[in-house]
């Protein structure tokens, strides 16, 4: 159930989120921006922007990686807009008085942000239809879609917005409020919206368990038919209980692999409120990288396989590792143990990519 307060205490969950969301920022910025001019960070249900003691929420959090990625060097002649969007008045007020308060000491890096009162849908389909009629795409994007409870955004939007080149969704998927109000009348609507069609209601004579999977699957399924190349997805937990799912919707291997790796950083154990998860192999993240070469093995057989297309797969979505664990940590362990055959030219070394290397799994 979303507070009915302006301020709230920040539980342990969001903290494993906010560590993503900030390890992931700090390398889409410098990214992006070397080849943009311009880059848009969008917090739909942005909140009131902190916690009751003082902790950054997560629009603070955004215009503070801006902040680094400036101070450092990156981003020159880049525009970085800041959008976020409110429809509790409380919140929108508390949030309006504390960007105020930063718009001296970000103007001197040259950080713009905007703060919108009302529904994260209206101003999205406003902007989403004013460049549809301009004939133009919206900028590169990272867009975080994070409400309380079952009323969430519609997928036609997310799928307008994934229509975008470059474009990217963080999106919170609560299945404890689903489970919930499912079978209540007055939510079949918000939940077709919610899914772009009725196929959830096949979920309503399954027991939970099932119906668990089969809903966090077709939420994922859906993503995909609205454009989403790839979706990495991890779970926010409670101690021992699961309190939601964050999906995060890319067209990009780079933005893929870049979110693994934030996931990775923020907790590689599973322990700290976030576990990193792919529904369709069931691995949890660990230290140990044998469930990758397991993979591996049985993706590419014993059929000679190009480095680079080694680590295409790594990159993408069907694995939840990501290709900073290729080499050293997989690649150079299985040849030491001659369970892969390596194939260099004269005078190569290691495993680089463009050199001709090819690799045999045994």
């Amino acid at each position: 159930m979303p507070p009915r307060t302006t301020l709230w205490p920040q539980d342990e969950q969001t903290q494993g989120k906010h560590l993503v969301l900030r390890s992931y920022l700090d390398g889409w910025f410098p990214i992006l921006g070397s080849w943009n001019n311009r880059l848009l960070f969008i917090d739909g249900f942005a909140g009131p922007g902190e916690y009751d003691h003082g902790e950054p929420g997560s629009p603070v959090i955004g215009l503070d990686c801006v902040k680094r990625c400036k101070i450092a060097g990156g981003l020159e002649g880049v525009e970085v807009v800041s959008v976020f969007i409110e429809s509790d008045k409380g919140r929108f007020k508390h949030l309006e008085s504390l960007m105020k308060k930063r718009e001296r000491e970000d103007g001197k890096h040259g950080i713009e942000h905007q703060v919108l009162y009302g529904s994260f849908d209206d101003h999205m389909t406003l902007l989403l239809d004013y460049l549809d009629q301009q004939n133009q795409n919206l900028a590169p994007a990272f867009v975080m879609i994070d409400p309380f409870g079952v009323k969430g955004s519609r997928m036609g939007l997310i799928e307008r917005i994934l229509g975008n080149p470059r474009s990217e969704c963080m999106i919170s998927f609560m299945y404890e409020p689903i489970r919930r109000f499912q079978s209540r009348p007055e939510f079949e609507q918000p939940l077709d919206q919610l899914f772009g069609d009725t196929s959830w209601r096949e979920c309503l004579n399954m027991e939970e368990k099932a119906s668990k999977s089969f809903l966090h699957g077709l939420f994922r399924k859906r993503l995909k038919a609205c454009g989403a190349k790839h979706v990495v997805l991890f779970e926010v937990w409670r101690e021992n209980r699961h309190i939601y799912t964050i999906y995060f919707a890319t067209g990009h291997e780079k933005g893929c692999d870049l979110m693994k790796q934030a996931i990775w950083k923020a907790d590689p154990s599973g322990g700290y409120a976030v576990r990193g998860y792919a529904g369709r192999h069931g691995v949890l993240f660990g230290a140990d990288t044998e469930p990758l070469a397991k993979q591996l093995r049985d993706h590419f057989g014993n059929a000679p396989t190009p480095i680079e297309d080694i680590e295409q797969f790594v990159m993408s979505d069907a694995t939840v590792f990501h290709k900073g664990q290729l080499r050293q940590k997989t690649l150079a362990r299985l040849e030491r143990k001659a369970r892969i055959s390596v194939h260099r030219p004269q005078g190569s070394r290691g495993f680089p990519s463009g050199r001709g290397i090819t690799i045999q799994f045994c």
